[in-house]
């Protein structure tokens, strides 16, 4: 069959443009499936070899009887590791000025616990004959310049006092430096975590909280384990079990690679599916204008399969070309990638491996994606009887008003030229909806990556902007009292004061046997420091009595408007039950949110001497200020940071700024995929427009033989591939959303709740550059037909 491999080698090298263009589509795809993929599994792993070799906890269990706990564990067949520990969040002091609150974490001195290491990065572990000395957590060490030697002061139950920096670590538990599940972003001047000894003074106090950590053995069933483990937590009043899924710097950071994973099959679906249409539209062109030489070749003996064989040939070169380009350029691309991330969060191991399945999955997909989109084509041409087929192209069917003409009666009275372009669109339907399609594929993927851009854009500005309606937080290392309140409002350039109570909190209710632990916060009832926005987009009140609550947790605990939850308050000891009055809708986190007064009768209701001090005390309670119109922020940020009674000072608006620039690697990543969705789109719109050019060559030539000028005739053509690319505007835009929303959503969980917001300019510019794409694409067609041999062209169609 050597005249077939000969044909089949000329066909394409006729057509090498649209070849090429196939070509690098199917490239996109393959690529960034390998690239995507890659990086998802070489940050899984880097994180799990971290995990591994630190003994990262499975379960963590805080409050209780920890001390029973432990006892009772260690008798449980699967469990290798206990660790106590206590925790407590108070504030630190850098350069005896910058003021944040941090967290102390209890580490036993001298040796390291079996349960969550630290990997020493610089300097040496705790020594137990140095109470003072402590680790200093990588990023705080980064931000803050800190190395062995150096110095900090802690606030300890007598004020503050001096620490010495012994070593810097990295700690399984902070790889994303997240304070918890609901303070997933953090600026690096205002959360810090540092690893004292366990029996150091700083760990005491009312508001530490006490930890048993669990390390189980490998090969050990975790999810039988964590329920029967969870049951002995909670029969033992346990104020908060987390497994390591649900761990906040493991849970941010799961997020993250979860959309890796998601990106390695969505997006090269949607090049690979473009690239199959192209082909399809290319192959079917070939076929079609081939009648005649397939005809021919059947007639003298050439067999069907033969036939066959020869054109699914063309998906096969396209599909192995494409993807073998797409497998070494993408995994390349998730070399950089996996490097760039883990060095960005400073993971200290970084695994790059070769895994098989991605080159063989990424053949696969070439392959497949070739062989589906001509096998159609192929067919037909498998099809075809020689005696009609070497009749060659019999036109068929008559000419018809369009519908637009019928719809607008007026246009009738066009002149001929131009009733001609409305009439085009429908007198090769295939063809017109080949163009349609395109449209529709390269706009689904050009607003997929805008609505991430936007969504993420939308998100931040809503939660920082609309909802948080504080310029600063102060923690006071003094009792809050309306005094201290009044002393903040009255600073110049304080527009306004309020009181603020946040207490860690852990969420259950008669409807679920989970557990979710977050923050209650307490605002006054007339608060201007939050807004409370429900999924309408409705602003709700702070209710005098019951909670507002983050509507993540209506699903987490199986509750509705109106039905009552417990939360236990570690902090206090104490256990309140109240009713959900409402839900809210943030981007970030899941809170709960109660007006101060009635929390504080709810805590003194039977012991009046214990929960009023609890709710004043340092770490606990806070000052929220708003600064007037026109202020200097700074200037407003140092006054407040350096009054006497500040132990602690929190820049709300710079948690923007560190919202955005965590997002770099997003954006740098989301960059690629408009790129890319930009070249596939030019790719996709050039392949159509050329073909249908080409498979109009006779009629074309035939106008021009009968006077009709080039400019004219170019004219025409792209006023009528213009309006059929229009055609595709409206359900690309629709089907674009619509995909949007659903590739949005499955990135929504309780730390972030990614529903799809997309800008109305973000239309408009897809449809504008789709068009422009489209008129740019169908320029080597119309600059081919320019050099139309008129007399040649003709003389085939006689033939």
């Amino acid at each position: 069959m050597r005249i077939l491999r000969k044909k089949l080698w000329r066909d394409i090298m006729r057509q090498k443009l649209q070849f090429i263009a196939i070509i690098f589509t199917i490239m996109l795809g393959v690529t960034l499936y390998a690239a995507s993929y890659d990086a998802f599994r070489n940050l899984k792993a880097s994180y799990n070899k971290t995990y591994d070799s630190l003994s990262f906890a499975d379960l963590t269990v805080s409050g209780g009887d920890i001390d029973e706990l432990v006892i009772e564990a260690k008798k449980v067949d699967g469990v290798e590791n206990v660790t106590k520990r206590s925790t407590v969040d108070i504030p630190f002091r850098m350069d005896g000025n910058h003021k944040l609150l941090g967290r102390v974490v209890g580490m036993p001195s001298s040796r390291q616990p079996a349960v969550d290491k630290v990997k020493v990065l610089e300097g040496s572990y705790l020594r137990s004959a140095d109470i003072s000395g402590v680790l200093v957590e990588q990023h705080m060490a980064d931000n803050f310049d800190l190395k062995p030697g150096g110095k900090l002061e802690v606030m300890g139950p007598k004020g503050w006092r001096t620490a010495t920096v012994l070593g810097v670590v990295a700690s399984p538990e902070y790889l994303w430096p997240a304070r918890s599940r609901q303070d997933i972003i953090t600026t690096p001047d205002e959360f810090g975590v540092l690893f004292a000894q366990q029996g150091d003074v700083s760990l005491a106090g009312n508001t530490a909280v006490h930890q048993a950590l669990f390390r189980y053995s490998a090969g050990a069933d975790t999810e039988s384990l964590n329920k029967r483990l969870s049951s002995m937590a909670g029969e033992l009043g346990a104020s908060d079990i987390q497994t390591q899924e649900q761990q906040p710097s493991n849970a941010a950071l799961n997020e993250d690679v979860s959309g890796f994973g998601q990106m390695s099959i969505f997006f090269p679906i949607l090049f690979l599916t473009a690239a199959g249409m192209a082909t399809f539209v290319l192959m079917t062109r070939i076929v079609y204008s081939q009648r005649a030489q397939i005809g021919t070749l059947l007639a003298n003996g050439i067999g069907r399969r033969a036939v066959l064989r020869h054109f699914l040939g063309f998906g096969l070169i396209v599909g192995v070309a494409g993807a073998v380009a797409g497998i070494v350029f993408g995994s390349l691309l998730g070399i950089l990638i996996s490097g760039a991330y883990t060095n960005a969060i400073s993971v200290p191991d970084t695994v790059i491996k070769f895994r098989i399945i991605t080159p063989v999955v990424g053949l696969l997909f070439g392959i497949v994606a070739g062989i589906v989109a001509v096998a159609a084509p192929a067919l037909a041409a498998f099809r075809i009887a020689p005696a009609e087929a070497m009749r060659g192209e019999v036109p068929s069917g008559h000419g018809q008003i369009s519908l637009i003409e019928r719809v607008l009666p007026p246009l009738r009275r066009l002149p001929t030229r131009w009733k001609m372009v409305l009439r085009g669109i429908g007198r090769n339907k295939r063809r017109s909806l080949s163009t349609v399609i395109g449209v529709v594929l390269s706009l689904t993927l050009i607003l997929t990556s805008a609505g991430m851009l936007d969504t993420v854009e939308i998100f931040f500005n809503k939660q920082f902007n609309e909802i948080q309606q504080q310029d600063a937080q102060a923690y006071l290392n003094v009792p809050l009292s309306e005094k201290k309140v009044d002393e903040f409002a009255n600073v110049d350039g304080v527009a306004r004061a309020e009181p603020v109570v946040q207490l860690t909190a852990s969420a259950t209710s008669e409807n679920s046997s989970k557990r979710y632990q977050t923050q209650l916060i307490a605002f006054d009832k007339n608060t201007e420091m939050h807004e409370f926005i429900d999924k309408k987009g409705k602003r709700l009140a702070l209710p005098a009595s019951g909670v507002l609550a983050g509507i993540e947790l209506k699903s987490l605990l199986g509750i509705g408007k109106g039905d009552e939850i417990r939360i236990d308050l570690p902090s206090t000891g104490k256990s309140i039950q109240v009713k959900v009055n409402g839900y809210v809708d943030e981007p970030l986190g899941t809170f709960i949110y109660i007006s101060r007064p009635d929390l504080t009768g709810l805590l003194q209701s039977g012991q009046k001497d214990v929960s009023p001090n609890v709710l004043e005390s340092p770490g606990v309670a806070s000052v929220m200020v708003r600064y007037k119109q026109g202020v200097d922020q700074d200037e407003m940020n140092n006054r407040l940071n350096n009054l006497p009674d500040v132990a602690a000072f929190v820049n709300s608006r710079a948690l923007y700024d560190t919202a955005k620039s965590f997002m770099g690697l997003f954006y740098a990543f989301v960059g690629i995929m408009l790129v890319f969705g930009g070249a596939m789109a030019f790719a996709l719109m050039f392949n159509t427009m050329s073909v249908n050019i080409a498979a109009r060559s006779v009629e074309l030539a035939t106008m021009r033989a009968s006077g009709l000028g080039r400019s004219q005739l170019a004219r025409l053509l792209t006023g009528e591939n213009m309006m059929t690319a229009s055609l595709g505007i409206a359900p690309g835009l629709l089907i674009g959303y619509l995909v949007s929303a659903l590739f949005m959503a499955s990135f929504s969980s309780d730390l972030f709740q990614f529903n799809l917001q997309m800008r109305t300019r973000t239309f408009f510019i897809a449809a504008v550059a789709i068009l422009i794409v489209a008129l740019i694409s169908q320029w080597p067609g119309l600059r081919a037909m320019r050099r139309f041999e008129i007399d040649k062209v003709v003389r085939e169609r006689s033939q």
